[in-house]
């Protein structure tokens, strides 16, 4: 069945469209148009590979060129900078096909709202770089981390990250009106050699060989409502796109299991329950769209609608240094609570303070990307920029009209801010999130105005 879009009541819509309204009326509607085009060139010019259609972790298209990556021969050894790490952190092909992949979801649910042929033209071409990823591997179903602009080196210690990201982005492209039939047959085929392989190895991510679990790789068969928002977002996606009621029938046994225990980790009230966000807590919002999007019974859709905007709204309103809500280690690493709080404090903040992602993004200074100081630049690019654009991202997928309403001043400002001084940005998720979250408030926002 076809994708739904943005699903507001009548009030809802139209009161969040009243939020637009003056932007509307004097054409900066087509203003965010023009400038999300503008940053998507900009993302594909500094980041993007002619020979693969992909973007990159790091800016490819500077004066270093691809020497800013990982080098073939070490990545074939499964190192970084001379050391083992075999999952790739570090060598800025890590997270292709999440980071393509939320890109591309985010084309399509663009193009679908503006029918603007340059978000075509770019949503096709980032999908033609995933078909890339489909077939690089000789193990059926294994998603690879990479590939590097070569076109055929990379990691073969996979993720969650790239699995589950991959499904949701090929599933939302075959939705697309931009998917010929051929393309169709293609998404099928990938998806269900995914959904195979993970069924073979217990519902575990295994490395290329099978030899071990791979980095994040956990079974997703666990009560947990992380592991059951997987489990059932993937197969929703995977029986939509191939028609085969085994994969129907595997999410209709898991969901009822121990008296439908799965569903019920998905009540709204539920979440007090929930583990801490991540940096990446955002691709489970995207799985959330994918699963509501497919599900077709009224009473589950509702009970999805409630879970997505109550864990929006958690991620929005919590203390970000309360590490029941946040984890700190994606913007701190390894630093001492002594190292962090001197990091904090050019910042006006410290490890007692109470800030919420909003709050964290008043303190964010984009010129701090071109910074010397490398401990200010990670506070300023990972806590300030990049954990806003998680709780940003789930409250833009969340279908909730206040939240949309609430989070689109800061939406905007990402983009504008990355606009002017994106050319200081040289690595990392900043360039990416910003693009994705242009992309979604984009679709919102010409929906509500096309539905007016």
């Amino acid at each position: 069945m076809l994708p739904r879009p943005l699903e507001l009541s009548v009030l809802a819509a139209w009161s969040l469209l009243a939020s637009f309204e003056s932007g509307a009326a004097s054409g900066d509607d087509t203003a965010l148009n023009g400038k999300v085009k503008r940053l998507c060139r900009q993302y594909i010019e500094g980041f993007g590979s002619a020979g693969t259609n992909l973007v990159y972790h790091r800016r490819i298209n500077g004066p270093k060129g691809i020497d800013v990556l990982e080098s073939p021969d070490q990545i074939a050894k499964g190192l970084v900078r001379g050391k083992a790490v075999p999952f790739g952190y570090g060598s800025g092909i890590q997270d292709v096909a999440l980071e393509n992949g939320q890109f591309l979801f985010a084309l399509c649910d663009a193009y679908e709202a503006t029918e603007d042929e340059y978000l075509a033209e770019t949503a096709r071409h980032i999908f033609s770089g995933m078909k890339l990823v489909a077939t690089l591997s000789p193990v059926a179903g294994f998603v690879p981390r990479g590939p590097h602009p070569d076109g055929k080196s990379y990691y073969r210690n996979s993720s969650l990250d790239q699995h589950t990201t991959f499904v949701y982005a090929l599933w939302r492209y075959y939705h697309s009106s931009l998917a010929t039939a051929d393309d169709r047959a293609v998404i099928a085929d990938a998806l269900h050699k995914v959904a195979r392989r993970m069924e073979r190895n217990g519902w575990k991510i295994m490395v290329e060989d099978g030899s071990e679990v791979a980095h994040v790789g956990f079974s997703w068969l666990g009560f947990v409502s992380g592991h059951v928002r997987i489990l059932l977002s993937v197969l929703a996606a995977v029986h939509d796109v191939t028609s085969d009621e085994h994969w129907r029938e595997l999410y209709e046994k898991f969901g009822q299991e121990r008296d439908a225990a799965r569903w019920k980790l998905l009540q709204p009230d539920n979440i007090a329950d929930e583990r801490p966000f991540t940096l990446y807590s955002n691709q489970f919002a995207v799985g959330l769209a994918v699963l509501s999007r497919v599900e077709t019974e009224p009473e589950r859709r509702a009970q999805l609608a409630g879970f997505r905007c109550v864990h929006a709204e958690r991620a929005l309103r919590a203390n970000v240094f309360d590490e029941q809500y946040w984890r700190r280690l994606d913007w701190a690493g390894d630093w001492s609570e002594e190292d962090m709080g001197r990091a904090l404090e050019p910042f006006g903040l410290s490890l007692q303070s109470t800030a919420t992602v909003s709050d964290l993004y008043r303190s964010f200074d984009p010129q701090m990307w071109s910074s010397d100081d490398w401990k200010r630049r990670k506070v300023n690019s990972k806590l300030c920029f990049g954990i806003p654009t998680v709780a940003f991202h789930m409250a833009l997928l969340s279908e909730d009209a206040e939240l949309i309403r609430e989070v689109a001043p800061s939406v905007r400002d990402m983009v504008d801010a990355m606009l002017q001084h994106g050319h200081l940005y040289n690595g990392g998720e900043d360039f990416n999130r910003a693009v994705i979250l242009g992309l979604h408030l984009l679709a919102i926002e010409s929906r509500l105005s096309g539905d007016a």
